[in-house]
């Protein structure tokens, strides 16, 4: 048994660098409740969504951990095509999932490769390759972050860039405000 599939207890992450909250509700809300102004970093990831294709509970939240690689988090936003042959290729690698989001897939394929030794860029090229779908995701490992479209480039990316921080978005709304 694992700990994961007992009714009401939710693994977050086990990481060193990374903290990982989940919560249903506004932006606003969610950054008040667990102080987050007050946070400090180097980088951090962030994701409001609509939820199409999952259910709307914490499982289904963003950012998705990457189980059981430590400090790596992914948020993404598309849909995933091949999601489903991709998820039983990990699968048979030994990789486990907590829910059945396209993302999660991501998270867990990124630090699969993390871990055979690839770089975070070379990971991000490949996976331009082998993901089939409309996508963008920005993953966050201990002491980077990356970020991939897929080549229709179908879902927006902002990018912001000042002498005190570099902000990326699906939406410049995101941004400005």
């Amino acid at each position: 048994d694992y700990l994961e599939d007992i009714d009401s207890v939710e693994i977050l992450s086990i990481g060193k660098s990374l903290e990982l909250i989940k919560d249903l509700g506004n932006a606003d809300r969610v950054a008040e409740s667990y102080s987050l102004n007050g946070f400090m970093g180097s980088h951090a990831i962030g994701h409001t969504r609509m939820a199409t294709e999952s259910d709307v509970d914490i499982r289904s939240a963003h950012p998705y951990w990457a189980y059981p690689f430590k400090d790596i988090a992914v948020v993404h936003n598309g849909q995933l095509t091949n999601y489903w042959s991709m998820r039983r290729q990990l699968e048979r690698l030994g990789h486990r999932f907590t829910s059945n989001c396209d993302s999660e897939m991501i998270a867990v394929y990124v630090a699969d490769k993390l871990n055979k030794g690839m770089e975070l860029e070379e990971v991000l090229h490949q996976s331009i390759e082998e993901l089939d779908g409309v996508f963008t995701y920005l993953v966050a490992t201990e002491d980077s972050l990356g970020v991939a479209k897929d080549c229709m480039a179908a879902k927006p990316l902002v990018l912001m860039e000042t002498d005190d921080m570099i902000a990326m978005a699906s939406e410049e709304i995101a941004i400005v405000s």
